[in-house]
């Protein structure tokens, strides 16, 4: 039976979500109407209907993946869902049938999933990673990127970087591709070394108006980088900042160290390439120094909007190349 990979919304905002919730949706409206028993040309004059700014190409787009979520799915379907926020594809089965949903924001009609397993980012080949990064919000996934997908062992590595081919104009291209790109990006932030990460976060607080600076190896007390608004550091707010270059997760032990070492005044930034568990984020919030916790996403999305600022020693680290996009007319 084919295997899709379906998108959490822009950016995956919705995966942690609809993980916890068991299910997946998709967002275009179809005035509620069950959609599991229209015809094509049925669905694209309700979304004429519903949109009718809406291109012809736009239209074609939305039909075929609402096609493919309410006619293709089948249950017991393999579906494939990436979280961002933790570098985790989650894989699970179709469970239930197309239905529509109110007042959910994250979809206008949904499908229940049992989640079986997931498979971190990292331990995937080259040209799996690529194969994922389709510009569709539904897709079918390729028989052998499935297996990397399903086997317990991380997968060798592979120079190849040809992505998947879909000739389906989609409505979301533009932000399915800067999604895509983001991923990359962090799979480049993740092969730095630690010194070079401390050196990046250093330069990304220097492009966003600080002035940062690395603190001397040794017993730092969690003071990788000392930031703050004047090059003497003279004036508040002082940024306290602890990075830490790893895969796994950071806990609470971890951030409540963090936060006992920051003084009145301070302002506490943690900075996490694995991630930081719920406990973390609650110790964060009920600190009583404002703190906060900047994952892997966090940082590859703040450094592509900071980039034209960068100095150029910053950029060398992690060069960027802007890829144009033509505009609605």
């Amino acid at each position: 039976m084919t295997a899709w990979m379906i998108r959490a919304g822009r950016g995956g905002v919705y995966a942690a979500d609809w993980v916890d919730r068991g299910l997946i949706g998709i967002g275009w409206d179809y005035k509620g109407q069950d959609i599991t028993r229209m015809t094509r040309d049925e669905l694209k004059d309700t979304y004429r209907e519903m949109q009718p700014s809406a291109s012809s190409n736009q239209v074609g787009a939305a039909v075929g993946q609402s096609w493919h979520f309410a006619q293709d799915m089948k249950e017991g379907s393999t579906i494939v869902l990436y979280d961002p926020a933790e570098r985790k594809y989650h894989i699970g089965e179709v469970t239930g049938d197309c239905v529509p949903v109110e007042d959910d924001d994250s979809a206008s009609y949904v499908r229940t999933v049992k989640w079986t397993s997931d498979k971190n980012r990292d331990d995937l080949s080259g040209s799996a990673k690529n194969s994922l990064g389709s510009i569709t919000t539904i897709f079918k996934v390729k028989d052998e990127v499935l297996k990397e997908l399903e086997s317990e062992q991380p997968v060798a590595d592979s120079e190849s970087r040809d992505g998947d081919d879909s000739d389906e104009a989609m409505t979301d291209a533009i932000f399915a591709s800067y999604d895509d790109g983001i991923e990359r990006i962090k799979d480049r932030i993740r092969e730095l070394g630690w010194a070079d990460m401390e050196l990046l976060t250093a330069g990304l607080l220097r492009a966003l108006g600080y002035h940062a600076s690395v603190t001397p190896k040794g017993a730092d007390g969690g003071r990788d980088i000392i930031a703050g608004p004047d090059p003497l550091g003279m004036e508040p707010p002082r940024i306290i900042v602890e990075v830490k270059h790893r895969q796994h997760s950071m806990g609470a032990q971890e951030v409540r160290a963090f936060v006992a070492g920051l003084r009145d005044g301070d302002r506490g930034l943690y900075v996490s390439t694995g991630g930081f568990s719920r406990e973390a984020r609650y110790e964060a919030d009920r600190a009583n120094i404002p703190v906060r916790l900047v994952n892997l996403d966090d940082f590859a999305r703040l450094y592509t909007e900071a980039y034209d600022r960068m100095e150029p020693g910053t950029r060398a680290l992690l060069p960027l190349t802007r890829i144009w996009w033509p505009a609605d007319e």
